[in-house]
């Protein structure tokens, strides 16, 4: 069997073009494209996987954020609570306070009006005593109890002061001098008639004296001469009982008041 060379050559030169031409034309592009898919398969996979580590850290950024709000609410509902709970505290015991506030001014009102009553009892009942003098002074008053108050006077006269007396003298040589001698009861001529004399005689000048009668001086005789005083009756020392009674009544008062506060105080 003979070989045909130029058969045979051109069957390898025909080989040799189709092995070139499949590997540029087919095999070229192929491994090509496999290598394409293949990088972007890769890159697909990258990107999941860094959108899976994404969703990840999301899930835990929220799960840490939901935990943070967690925290936080309890926090702003146990804030919440202590100052509701020191709200009520504060107002329950603004409230007790008003309460009792209102208590210590209503039991002091009723004091004050307790007080007020008191005083004024006891001041209607001081005054209804020496109302009660003046009436049992008044009839027990006679000639007798006249003539005695007339030493008196006279002996009260007597024990003026020499600088007073002399005072006195000045003043009854003005021409606008004037003396009264004012009386419970009226006096006779006879007791007018001493006085005037015993007064002449004590002043060492003539004197005119008017006389008048005043029943609210309750056994007493009373000298005015140019607006000075000399007097001696029973109305002053009455009046003088009866303020110095009124004083001690209120003073016992405001004791009972401030025995009596110290509870509601404390």
């Amino acid at each position: 069997m003979s070989i045909d060379w130029f058969t045979f050559t051109a069957q390898i030169l025909n080989f040799l073009v189709l092995v070139w031409l499949l590997t540029h034309f087919l095999y070229q592009p192929i491994t090509k494209a496999m290598q394409e898919r293949q990088q972007k398969i890769a890159d697909e996979h990258q990107k999941a996987v860094e959108l899976q580590q994404q969703a990840a850290a999301e899930v835990a950024e929220y799960a840490e954020k939901t935990a943070e709000l967690t925290h936080a609410k309890d926090e702003l509902l146990a804030e919440a609570g202590k100052e509701i709970q020191s709200w009520r505290e504060e107002h329950l015991a603004r409230a007790r306070k008003e309460v009792d506030q209102e208590k210590e001014d209503w039991y002091r009102a009723l004091h004050r009006e307790r007080e007020s009553f008191l005083r004024e009892a006891r001041v209607r009942m001081a005054g209804h005593i020496h109302h009660m003098s003046q009436c049992v002074l008044k009839e027990l008053a006679n000639a007798d109890l006249q003539q005695q108050t007339i030493s008196v006077f006279l002996e009260r006269i007597s024990r003026i002061e020499e600088q007073q007396k002399l005072k006195f003298r000045d003043l009854l040589r003005t021409p606008d001098s004037r003396v009264l001698v004012e009386s419970a009861l009226e006096l006779e001529q006879s007791d007018r008639d001493r006085i005037s004399k015993f007064i002449s005689d004590f002043l060492d000048i003539q004197v005119d004296i008017e006389y008048r009668e005043r029943p609210d001086l309750i056994c007493g005789i009373d000298l005015h001469i140019s607006g000075y005083k000399v007097a001696w009756n029973l109305q002053e020392p009455l009046e003088e009982l009866e303020e110095e009674f009124v004083r001690s009544l209120n003073e016992v008062i405001t004791l009972e008041s401030g025995v009596e506060s110290t509870p509601s105080a404390s």
